[in-house]
């Protein structure tokens, strides 16, 4: 039995589409998801996917939540950093409870001691409690999403400036849907060679190129304007962010300029078979004008 926790979400809900095209065989009973709003899953258990109720806010519900599951994979929750600490702690503690066998951890590329960003802090205490739980268990360590460039540039397009406080920081980016892609490999595996997996894209890029490339498979002029993190966080505060969102963002692209999220390498295709697709033809997939006819 497979868990995906959080599989409403955007990452989760890609790896059990991954987990069910890459199974040998049906997946009923062999296939859970844990879900907070288990109504918003009801697409899944037509396909024969179990669906539980999970709440990290709840560890009551987790218990069952984790029943006889074999191989968990732990999807990041959303929130101020000391709720996602605890959130992880508790998830933790009921996999170890529950006997589970093995964890796969969605983590992030950066997890320093010395980083600047909130999210490393974040999944640096997770993946310590992991290794103090006792548990068997895979961290999968994603770069940043390639899927989340067309936000970040939508509104740049309206005076053709991309402006972010990532100073001449390079990134590899890898789609949400790749990145769940290696996740279910890794859960599906026999055997895995290591404990600790970095995902990332082929190349690195810093966001001046990456705007070069999006305004010329776009047709709309982009350039990339470097700014400082206090004024990236009043502007995302001023279009809605909640304040604790706003400030994590702005601490991560400073963690984007101190070459924290440049790192390549081939995990990711030891995993899947193949690389990511380039950066190139992500942009070309995300931005290529299309016929309104």
């Amino acid at each position: 039995m497979i868990l995906v926790s959080g599989a409403n979400g955007r990452l989760g809900r890609r790896i059990v589409q991954h987990l069910i095209a890459r199974s040998p065989a049906p997946v009923a009973g062999r296939l859970a998801v844990s879900v907070r709003e288990p109504g918003r899953a009801a697409d899944l258990a037509s396909r024969g996917v179990e669906i539980r109720h999970g709440d990290f806010d709840q560890p009551a519900t987790l218990a069952s939540a984790f029943a006889g599951v074999e191989r968990l994979i732990l999807t990041s929750t959303y929130g101020p950093r000391t709720q996602r600490i605890a959130r992880h702690r508790q998830a933790i503690a009921a996999a170890r409870g529950a006997g589970v066998l093995h964890v796969f951890y969605v983590s992030l590329l950066d997890v320093a001691a010395d980083s600047p960003a909130e999210y490393a802090a974040v999944h640096r205490e997770a993946e310590n409690a992991l290794a103090d739980s006792g548990l068997v268990h895979t961290v999968l360590r994603n770069t940043l999403y390639a899927d989340d460039l067309p936000q970040l540039a939508g509104p740049a397009h309206n005076d053709g400036i991309l402006a972010l406080p990532a100073g001449e920081g390079a990134v590899s980016l890898v789609s949400r849907d790749e990145l769940a892609q290696a996740m279910a490999a890794a859960a599906l595996a026999p055997r895995l060679e290591k404990r600790v997996y970095e995902l990332t894209g082929q190349v690195a890029s810093g966001f001046a190129t990456i705007a070069d490339k999006i305004a010329r498979v776009s047709g709309q002029a982009l350039r990339y304007s470097a700014i400082s993190e206090a004024e990236y966080v009043a502007a995302q505060q001023q279009a809605g962010l909640p304040a604790w969102q706003a400030n994590a963002l702005g601490n991560l692209f400073r963690a984007v300029a101190e070459g924290r999220f440049a790192r390549t390498g081939n995990d990711f295709a030891a995993l899947v078979g193949h690389p990511p697709k380039s950066l190139d033809c992500m942009i070309h997939e995300y931005f290529t004008p299309r016929s309104t006819s």
